[in-house]
């Protein structure tokens, strides 16, 4: 659901809101908290963790390069957190997934020489994690 409103967001008026992204970072976080209390084990935790902070390193090096706004950083902190419980083939399948996608979309502004060739990466990173998922189901359910 996060990942829907951000996405028509982001659409609308490239930016990410930090309250809805707050929001499902820190459910996230308390979540993964509690499962990793409730069986003693911190395993989960550590690796959402790790995810969140991979992402969001990663995404910062792209800020600074430019290419892409700090809302895009701080949304990958939340994928790269539920992402990361998954696994890391999620993780960089999901990254990649992105900016597959979101380079197809900006190809035809870039060719039209329009001014503007803005891209909103929220959704694509949705896209991302949706489509990873997916490929991961197949390739589990054909295991």
């Amino acid at each position: 659901m996060t990942a829907i409103v951000l996405s028509r967001v982001d659409f609308r008026e490239h930016r990410l809101p930090n309250t809805v992204v707050a929001s499902a970072y820190l459910g996230g976080l308390l979540g993964f908290t509690i499962v990793a209390f409730s069986r003693g084990d911190f395993t989960l935790l550590t690796n959402a963790a790790c995810g969140s902070a991979i992402a969001v390193v990663g995404y910062l090096t792209i800020y600074l390069l430019g290419g892409i706004g700090m809302g895009d950083v701080k949304y990958a902190g939340v994928i790269g957190l539920y992402l990361g419980s998954l696994g890391w083939t999620y993780l960089y399948l999901r990254s990649l997934i992105s900016f597959v996608g979101a380079a197809l979309w900006a190809l035809p502004l870039i060719a039209s020489k329009r001014e503007n060739h803005s891209v909103p990466f929220g959704p694509f990173m949705a896209l991302g994690v949706l489509a990873s998922g997916c490929i991961a189901m197949g390739v589990t359910a054909g295991a």
